[in-house]
C-alpha cells in the first residue's frame, strides 16, 4: 500500500470516528433540550421573562467555555476573525431570541400540539435555505426520510390537534417560531467552519438575552421569581436546555450539518412525550408511540442516506 493511500484511509477513518462522535453529541443535545417544556411550565415567570433568564443565566458558562478554549488554543481565533463574523454572531442571536419568544408566545395562542408540530417544521426551511443560500443539496431519499420523520410528529400530536380558526394567530406566531429556529441552524452551521462552539454560544447568547430582556421589558413582564423554586426552574432553563443542550448542538453542527441535525431534532417530541408521562402522569396514546417509531426511524434513514442520493 502506498503512503498517499494509507494517509487517505486514515484521513477517512478519522472523518468517520469524528462524525460518529458527533452523532453522540447529537444525541445527548436532544436529552437535554427535550427538557424545555418541563421547565416552563414549571416556571413562576411569564414566557419571555422566561425565556430570557434561559439565556442570560447561561452566559457565565459560556464565558468560562470560551476562556478554557483560548487557554487551549490561545492563537486559534483572531480578533479580526470575530469582527469579520460580527453580524452573523448578532444575527443568530437575533434569530434564536425570535425562535424562543414566538414559541412561547405560541403556546399560550393555540393548542401546544398546534404549536409543536408547527415549530418542528424548521427542517424544510433549513433544507430550502441551505440550497437557496449556499447550493447545498440533499439526495432524493434524505428528502422522503425528512417528510417521514415531519409525518411522525404530526401523527405524535394528532390526538391533541386542533383546527380552530380562532387559532390562526398562535400558528402563525409557531410557524414564524420554525423559519427564525431555521435561520439559527444554517447560521450557527456556517460559523462553525470558521469560529470555536464557545465563541459563537457566548456572543449569539449576549446577543438573544439583549433582545428577550427588551421583549420582556415590553410585555410589562416580571423578571423575580418568588420562590426559591421559581430560581431552580430559571437555572435548569439555562445549564440545561441551554448550555448543555445548544451547546452540544453547536458541536455537533460542525461534523452533522444543519439540514441532518434539523431531522434528528424532530425527535425532541419523542423525549418530551416521555418527559410528560414520566413527570406529570401524562399518557402516552397509541398514535403518539406509533408517531414517535416513525419519527425515530426516518431520523435513522435520513442518516443513512446523508449526502447520497
Amino acid at each position: 500500500m502506498s503512503e498517499a493511500s494509507a494517509t487517505r484511509r486514515l484521513r477517512t477513518r478519522s472523518a468517520a470516528d469524528a462524525s460518529r462522535r458527533a452523532l453522540l453529541v447529537l444525541v445527548l443535545a436532544i436529552a437535554a433540550l427535550s427538557c424545555t417544556p418541563v421547565f416552563f411550565r414549571l416556571s413562576e415567570l411569564g414566557p419571555t421573562a422566561t425565556s430570557f433568564h434561559r439565556t442570560f443565566l447561561a452566559l457565565p458558562f459560556f464565558a468560562a467555555w470560551m476562556a478554557l478554549e483560548r487557554r487551549r488554543a490561545p492563537f486559534g481565533v483572531s480578533a479580526a476573525t470575530a469582527r469579520r463574523h460580527a453580524a452573523a454572531l448578532i444575527a443568530g442571536g437575533a434569530f434564536f431570541a425570535a425562535n424562543i419568544a414566538c414559541y412561547a408566545w405560541a403556546v399560550h395562542f393555540t393548542a401546544i400540539a398546534n404549536a409543536s408540530l408547527l415549530s418542528n417544521l424548521s427542517p424544510i426551511f433549513v433544507t430550502l435555505g441551505s440550497f437557496l443560500l449556499f447550493g447545498e443539496r440533499v439526495g432524493g431519499r434524505f428528502v422522503a426520510a425528512m417528510l417521514g420523520a415531519i409525518a411522525g410528529t404530526a401523527l405524535l400530536v394528532l390526538d391533541k390537534l386542533t383546527l380552530d380558526r380562532g387559532q390562526v394567530l398562535g400558528d402563525g406566531v409557531a410557524l414564524v417560531s420554525a423559519l427564525c429556529f431555521a435561520a439559527y441552524l444554517v447560521l450557527v452551521a456556517r460559523l462553525r467552519q470558521a469560529l470555536p462552539s464557545a465563541t459563537i454560544m457566548l456572543w449569539i447568547g449576549v446577543s438573544g438575552a439583549a433582545g428577550l430582556l427588551a421583549a420582556t421589558l415590553a410585555a410589562g413582564e416580571s423578571l423575580m421569581p418568588r420562590t426559591l423554586n421559581g430560581w431552580s426552574m430559571l437555572l435548569g432553563l439555562a445549564l440545561i436546555s441551554y448550555a448543555l443542550g445548544q451547546g452540544l448542538l453547536t458541536v455537533a453542527l460542525a461534523h452533522l450539518g444543519a439540514s441532518f441535525s434539523a431531522v434528528a431534532l424532530l425527535s425532541s417530541p419523542v423525549t418530551g412525550a416521555l418527559w410528560g408521562w414520566a413527570l406529570f402522569a401524562e399518557p402516552i396514546s397509541a398514535n403518539q408511540a406509533l408517531g414517535g417509531v416513525i419519527i425515530l426511524g426516518s431520523v435513522l434513514a435520513a442518516r443513512a442516506t446523508s449526502g447520497r442520493d
